[in-house]
């Protein structure tokens, strides 16, 4: 057997934490969070061209009287962004103004926002230091928290990319209160989808109150959230780079990532992952892991948001296997699945695995019962 001449001895990994904040007037209290964070004073705040208008203009002007150096790039909202030009022109519009390793960029806006500042950060001088400002629902509960960074490629979603932790999360739920309904919505299915995982108590509290929390009720909307981002944060925490729990999150994603694809990104991400939930959860019924009365829980909260089988209909059933051959979890060309045991537990195959090999025959089934 051959042996190495030399061995690199890596330090152990240090224990690594970042602050979560949540609550109103947070930007207004900047001073209290951005000083501790900042190595130096240039700050790149990155966002889109609708929150820009909003708010990262405004944010950006109080800062430079702060004495800041800021430097503030935007781009036109929505999934079509996260690409490789656009990631380029960030990188490029950066060197350009001498940003260096000591500079801060933040993050300002959706999970799209999010996702390419936080790669663009990742790279950038081989790493600098990054803020998530999430602006919508879907980003405080899921992609702003967890340190995964990504753009797309033609081949299908967050393939290119990598996991970059944030120095700090600033929620300030001010900036979703002009969320519309929709929107809201989008965000509140990644917390449906935690609480299916890992919390039935809040699973059943959401389905109670749900119609006061689409309402924007700030008490108890404010509630799920948090308790939303505390379970995902216990998860990161114990499964950083997604070797086993990490893939929980991923519960409706195999089936919800392949009609995201389908739909040309013009789908919704939390719309689409409704539709995997309720695709998977038939699944781990089919699989006799879910009984029936939990499953009909499961539909009954989707059909309170409108989501239903009829949105499944605008796609053929081989189409949607197809589209998850190409799925990230996926090994040797076997698909993946996170299914369900009951509302609140994840399944799990006899090696502590939560990621289930299944095969394209029951998920052509499942289909079927839908009228695909």
């Amino acid at each position: 057997m051959l042996k190495p001449q030399i061995s690199v001895e890596l330090p152990a990994k240090n224990a690594y934490n970042y602050p979560i904040y949540i609550g109103q007037n947070l930007l207004d209290e900047y001073t209290d969070w951005l000083s501790p964070l900042i190595p130096g004073k240039k700050i790149v705040i990155i966002t889109d061209e609708v929150v820009c208008k909003l708010h990262a203009r405004n944010f950006a002007a109080i800062l430079e009287k702060s004495g800041y150096d800021v430097l503030l790039l935007s781009f036109a909202p929505g999934e079509e962004s996260k690409s490789y030009d656009k990631f380029v022109y960030l990188l490029d519009e950066m060197l350009k103004h001498k940003c260096d390793r000591h500079s801060l960029c933040i993050a300002f806006g959706g999970g799209v926002v999010g996702d390419i500042t936080g790669f663009v950060a990742a790279c950038f001088m081989r790493g600098i230091k990054y803020i998530q400002i999430p602006t919508t629902a879907l980003s405080m509960i899921d992609s702003s928290v967890g340190g995964k960074t990504a753009i797309n490629s033609e081949h299908g979603k967050n393939l290119i990319g990598a996991f970059y932790q944030p120095v700090a999360v600033i929620m300030d739920t001010n900036l979703i209160d002009s969320l519309p309904k929709d929107q809201l919505i989008n965000g509140l299915i990644e917390a449906i989808k935690i609480f299916l995982t890992s919390d039935s108590e809040y699973f059943n509290y959401t389905l109670t109150n749900l119609g006061d929390i689409v309402s924007k009720d700030y008490t108890k909307l404010t509630k799920v959230i948090q308790r939303a981002v505390e379970l995902k944060a216990d998860v990161v925490a114990k499964d950083e780079k997604e070797e086993n729990l990490r893939m929980i999150l991923n519960c409706g994603h195999t089936i919800g990532h392949a009609i995201e694809k389908l739909s040309e990104y013009k789908m919704a991400h939390g719309y689409a992952v409704a539709l995997g939930i309720l695709v998977e959860a038939k699944i781990s019924f089919l699989s006799g892991l879910l009984n029936h009365e939990q499953y009909v829980l499961i539909e009954q909260i989707l059909t309170k948001l409108d989501i239903t089988a009829k949105h499944l209909k605008h796609f053929k059933a081989s189409d949607i296997v197809a589209a998850t051959l190409i799925d990230k979890k996926n090994k040797a060309g076997n698909i993946y699945m996170i299914l369900l045991a009951s509302i609140g537990k994840v399944s799990q195959s006899h090696d502590g695995k939560f990621a289930t090999i299944i095969a394209p025959d029951i998920i052509f089934q499942a289909l079927s019962t839908f009228g695909l």
